[in-house]
């Protein structure tokens, strides 16, 4: 893994690197420090401005103090990685923010509560005006009491939406939009009454509640719901109950017949199946739940296979079972533009997370030009309505501190995974 914070020179030494525009990045004797600590209620008079950071070369400029909590030394590598990756997406957007006075202090939460807030601590000791992350949920909520109390803004990484709110806004992709998305998009093509089976998770929780309320809404119904532990053995079952109450289904190679449903009138007071069916998986799991409609007679050329943003995998195209399905993501226009960059720049592919902390950098030095310190990060700039432009298409804050996504369409057929219906490219358009 690339050291924590080692900063300035990572993207000079790549021959493809964007060309130095004088954006500092701190470095690790300039940051460790942590102010004493004091009671939270005078969080905003505890830093002193003589002891924020002032780079030599900025002597004739104000900087813009920008502070990126991540979990650079966290205890799993995997997390690591993605911090390194995250910190990497962060310089590439403040080199090409080109902007002579943005500063940009890296902290390290260690993944936990604790580290967290005293890495906000210390950033703001430093003179951030706005802090960018932490990843992790619990750490949110440790940063934000810190943050409110120094009336300084941030743009956070997880997808938990009760860590946001009150000037902690989260920049992630919570499930919540990308289902309202792909059901819209069903129901505007014709499919009212929908199956759904989900992992017995806190995700697979938080998708059916969003499935239930975007299917009622939109005056459709949702048929039936089965949930499975994630085991390859124990998702048998509950795919044959779901089975059971398909419009559509093959004959039974035994007798000819299709199967009966158990009570046709309870599946949906008309006696009618669903035509469609979410299933938020991904991955290897995926690929051994899909098949499992089609063993159980259900007619996939014929029910519609909805899902999420973690279907965007190729080798999903292999999948016959899942040829045909929906789901809802960043539009690839937008995203291999920034993958094709972070790679040229660094060597290599960027995980998903990675374009959450080039957003943030970016909408930050956005944010920055031409302001006041006082003005530039307010919160209502920072929830603009017509929202911003990043590395996966349009989104915009809102007053919850929730994210909103411009999402495309996309369709797995057998020659890949192909667009459908594009993202918006203004919020005034609506979806």
């Amino acid at each position: 893994m690339l050291a924590p914070f080692a900063a300035i020179a990572l993207l000079a030494a790549c021959a493809s690197s964007p060309p130095s525009t004088g954006v500092e990045i701190a470095r690790p004797d300039e940051t460790a420090r942590e102010a004493p600590p004091r009671a939270l209620g005078d969080e905003a008079s505890r830093y002193d401005r003589r002891g924020f950071l002032e780079p030599f070369h900025m002597d004739a400029a104000e900087p813009v103090r920008v502070g990126l909590l991540l979990p650079f030394t966290a205890p799993s590598d995997a997390v690591q990685r993605v911090a390194s990756a995250m910190f990497d997406a962060a310089q590439l957007a403040a080199f090409e923010a080109g902007d002579r006075r943005f500063l940009l202090i890296p902290k390290d939460t260690k993944g936990n509560a604790a580290d967290a807030a005293a890495a906000a601590r210390s950033a703001l000791a430093d003179g951030a005006e706005i802090l960018l992350g932490p990843l992790f949920a619990e750490e949110v909520v440790a940063v934000a009491e810190v943050a409110r109390a120094a009336d300084t803004a941030v743009i956070a990484f997880s997808s938990d939406l009760k860590s946001g709110g009150d000037g902690v806004y989260l920049l992630s992709f919570p499930p919540e939009i990308e289902i309202a998305r792909v059901t819209e998009y069903a129901v505007l093509h014709g499919l009212s009454r929908f199956g759904l089976i989900a992992p017995a998770t806190d995700f697979g929780e938080r998708v059916t509640n969003a499935f239930s309320e975007e299917v009622f809404v939109r005056g459709g119904v949702l048929v039936h719901v089965e949930r499975y532990e994630q085991d390859p053995d124990k998702m048998l079952a509950p795919a044959k109950r779901l089975s059971e109450y398909a419009e559509q289904t093959l004959p039974n190679p035994k007798n000819g017949a299709p199967p009966a449903p158990r009570d046709p009138m309870e599946q949906t007071g008309l006696g009618r199946g669903f035509q469609a069916v979410l299933m938020p998986e991904q991955g290897t799991l995926l690929r051994a739940l899909a098949p499992l409609l089609p063993y159980y007679n259900v007619d996939i050329n014929k029910i519609r296979l909805l899902g999420i943003s973690a279907w965007n995998n190729p080798r999903l195209a292999r999948e016959p079972a899942l040829r045909g399905g929906w789901f809802a993501a960043p539009d690839p226009a937008f995203t291999t533009s920034f993958d094709d960059r972070f790679a040229a720049a660094f060597g290599q592919a960027p995980p998903r997370l990675a374009t959450l902390s080039y957003d943030a950098t970016l909408l930050a030095a956005k944010l920055a030009q031409g302001s006041r310190r006082r003005e530039r990060f307010d919160l209502h700039a920072i929830a603009d309505p017509n929202g911003y432009f990043g590395a996966d298409g349009l989104f915009r804050f809102k007053e919850d501190g929730s994210v909103d996504r411009g999402l495309a369409i996309l369709e797995i057929q057998p020659g890949g995974i192909q667009v459908i219906d594009p993202a918006p490219k203004s919020f005034a358009t609506g979806f």
